[in-house]
């Protein structure tokens, strides 16, 4: 078996969405070098429906069999397109805490979630999106609407550059490897200050100079961000969490979470850096 750099984890809730999800995790993990696992939890609460302890077993075992069927279906579809080993678990609990329960478990170095056009990946009304901001440190893809992270000929990727610290430099080199050129690095244009290319977009740039790179720099708003990467055509958009609670970049990956018209135009797939 071919040793892997990254762990994926992709969590799934076996909507119409999940396929999207499923694909461009798998896309990314052939560019990064990455091994893929499914999770599926569902609540206890919409499964039992009856106290009769013996109408709750049979529930639970029709459950069992439905969501291990749908997700081997899911991995099926997959592997008529690549061929890739995909392993999936599923669990039936609280939420949150069988999600947060496996992280610990399988210690993944990167959390897949899929996005909805209305709103971002959730299990039953729960943001899991948001509890995954806050208690897991590491990346995090959100999976755009279309299958538009491509695994061969090159991706376009942007990269923020203000967010870039030695701390996500591997993944960042590791992406950069499989980049389309133009590599494209954006910055954002404070309020009575020069901005200037940090030292590890400098680094970068010395180990691809083989690459064309190209900065763009624009004004602090959710608007320009989501014209630029439409503008173009990001096929993934990295960016790191801003180091000050109320940065503007932390403003954008919490409306992200939630319900936004604006966020909603951004159909590409997000890589959040981990700290």
């Amino acid at each position: 078996m071919t040793e892997t750099k990254y762990k994926l984890l992709v969590l799934i809730d076996l909507s119409k969405t999940s396929y999207v999800t499923l694909k461009n995790a798998v896309n990314l993990a052939k560019v990064i070098g990455g091994s893929v696992e499914l999770f599926h939890v569902k609540s206890l609460t919409n499964i039992v429906k009856n106290e009769n302890q013996i109408s709750a077993m049979r529930s639970l075992d029709e459950e069992y069999n439905v969501s291990k069927k749908k997700l081997q279906s899911l991995i099926n579809l997959i592997l008529k397109e690549d061929n890739i080993s995909i392993k999936f678990d599923f669990s039936f609990g609280n939420v949150k805490n069988e999600i947060k329960h496996h992280i610990e478990k399988v210690k993944p170095d990167i959390i897949v979630l899929g996005k909805r056009k209305q709103k971002v990946f959730n299990f039953l009304g729960e943001d899991i999106t948001q509890f995954l901001l806050n208690k897991y440190f590491g990346v995090i893809l959100i999976a755009g609407e279309d299958k538009n992270l491509k695994s061969d000929g090159g991706i376009s990727i942007g990269f923020y550059s203000d967010t870039l610290n030695d701390y996500n430099m591997e993944i960042t080199k590791d992406l950069s490897k499989k980049a389309a050129s133009p590599i494209k690095f954006f910055k954002v244009r404070k309020r009575f200050t020069v901005c200037t290319t940090n030292e590890v977009v400098t680094r970068l740039k010395s180990t691809y100079n083989g690459k064309n790179v190209v900065e763009y720099e624009f004004e602090e708003s959710t608007e320009a961000l989501v014209n630029f990467v439409s503008k173009n055509k990001i096929g993934l958009l990295c960016l790191g969490r801003g180091r000050n609670k109320k940065s503007w970049i932390d403003k954008f990956i919490g409306e992200i979470s939630g319900v936004n018209k604006e966020i909603g135009k951004l159909k590409a797939p997000l890589l959040i850096y981990g700290r």
